[in-house]
């Protein structure tokens, strides 16, 4: 009679409150499949060095939120682009992938990975417009169980030091200590900056009312 005169959801919503199980619970959110750290630059990049400083500040990037998630990561992919709407250029674009022999949340290890797949993914002439890191092959870091042959020593001292940086950027900001030159501001691959909306919560950005 229930079922007649209500929905589906309502038929099983009043057999639950019978103490009639039918709705499935969800035990645990789905897993993350990838993290992906991307942005377009201000202007065209043809140096590779300005490239490899780019890439590593997005690989920072997602390694902070992989490590907020507690996740490892077991394959890094990298990519370049130029602009797709720019007519003078014959369009470029080109990604590599590295599977890790152990998962890892070290933004070093992580970052010299995608930096060393920047020197085979770059080329001459090129205005890059974009570039970025993807981690993919991402698991819990609690539930990981490493083979016989790891050396869980390297492991520990991974550890130690990502947990180091993490209290640092905790205390001090995340912009306060980072690989390289990428912290340096005005680089040539920064984002552009001159459409982004106002920061009303700086005093400089405050709208005006004449």
């Amino acid at each position: 009679m229930i079922r007649d005169q209500f929905s589906v959801v309502m038929h099983r919503t009043i057999l639950e409150l019978q103490g009639i199980s039918c709705i499935e619970i969800e035990q645990s959110p789905k897993a993350k499949k990838q993290i992906i750290a991307s942005r377009s630059f201000g202007q065209k990049v043809y140096s590779c060095d300005d490239l490899k400083e780019a890439i590593t500040l997005y690989v920072q990037d997602a390694v902070s939120r992989l490590r907020s998630e507690n996740l490892l990561c077991g394959c890094i992919i990298s990519f370049v682009q130029s602009n797709p709407f720019d007519s003078s250029e014959p369009f470029y674009n080109k990604s590599l992938s590295y599977a890790l022999p152990d998962p890892s949340d070290n933004s070093l290890l992580l970052s010299k990975i995608a930096t060393s797949m920047i020197d085979q993914l770059y080329q001459k002439n090129i205005g890059f417009k974009k570039c970025g890191v993807i981690l993919t092959c991402l698991e819990p870091k609690a539930t990981h169980i490493y083979d016989l042959f790891t050396d869980m020593n390297k492991i520990e001292s991974s550890n130690k030091l990502m947990d180091s940086l993490d209290d640092i950027q905790n205390k001090f900001g995340k912009r306060k200590i980072g690989l390289g030159a990428s912290m340096l501001p005005d680089r040539n691959w920064n984002m552009s900056r001159n459409k982004l909306s106002p920061n009303y919560f700086k005093w400089d950005q405050l709208m005006s009312v004449k």
